[in-house]
């Protein structure tokens, strides 16, 4: 198996934006996926906002379907924590802790105002890093929840701060359309957005392809369907194990061969 190949049994919540203060929206909320690549279902994915005392914890899970263990498992948590600020939430501290295949990642990130810094620990190996906060600035998870209370225009781009891997990252996000979408959870009129996700990063979150969100076209905004495409994926061709899953015209269209959905199937919000 390369590299490339285990991308297929994992995909992604999350996004990136700008602003000082996230305000709350529906909390609590649960929002939960089914993950698919060409039809087949290959895992599930839940992401959970709630409030702990003053603080607001947004919990995101990935795990793979039981059959693909013996070729590439997943399971990944994240958790984001915001404190209050003002009307709104900013940035407290970040953890992840994921396990794709072979690979395991484990680290944390924290918020420290007073020193005007990022502080960064691996904690399999306990090695520490800072960098120069930047605000405004999220993690990984914490920014699509502010995302969503952002007004969004189609045609326009917002540029944001993305902390990971011990340093800050800045990325564009571009509105794109808008479009109606059928899902297992319902029908909803959607504007879609696509960040750009050429940054270093750790997991296969970050791997290099487009990726487009569809939110929902209201004041929730509510993500209904996330793809992820992984450019050349298969540039060695399709391994022996995927290839009962792929007729012949599937592995002749390239760009869903490349491509892993994830789409909302229930909740509540």
């Amino acid at each position: 198996m390369t590299k490339r190949h285990p991308v297929l049994l994992l995909t992604l919540f999350v996004l990136f934006t700008a602003g000082a203060q996230a305000r709350a929206a529906s909390v609590p909320e649960t929002l939960n996926y089914q993950l698919t690549w060409t039809g087949v279902k290959i895992g599930t994915s839940t992401l959970a906002t709630a409030m702990s005392g003053n603080s607001l914890e947004i919990t995101s899970r990935v795990k793979s379907e039981p059959w693909s263990a013996p070729f590439y498992k997943v399971d990944d948590l994240e958790t984001s924590k915001l404190d209050r600020q003002g009307k709104g939430f900013a940035l407290h501290s970040y953890k992840m802790k994921l396990r794709e295949g072979r690979n395991d990642w484990y680290r944390a990130a924290s918020v420290n105002r007073a020193s005007k810094h990022f502080d960064f620990v691996d904690l399999k190996t306990f090695e520490k890093s800072s960098a120069k906060l930047v605000e405004p600035a999220w993690d990984p998870v914490s920014c699509l929840f502010y995302l969503r209370q952002l007004p969004l225009t189609v045609g326009k781009e917002v540029e944001v701060n993305v902390l990971d891997k011990g340093k800050l990252n800045r990325v564009k996000v571009s509105v794109l359309r808008r479009e109606k979408v059928q899902t297992p959870a319902g029908t909803f009129k959607t504007i879609v957005i696509s960040p750009n996700m050429d940054i270093e990063s750790q997991g296969l979150f970050y791997a290099r392809g487009p990726l487009t969100i569809w939110l929902t076209d209201d004041a929730k905004k509510v993500p209904v369907i996330i793809e992820k495409r992984i450019k050349d994926l298969f540039r060695d061709g399709v391994p022996a194990y995927l290839q009962q899953f792929t007729p012949d015209s599937v592995r002749n269209n390239i760009p869903r061969m490349e491509t892993i959905r994830a789409v909302l199937v229930g909740g509540s919000y």
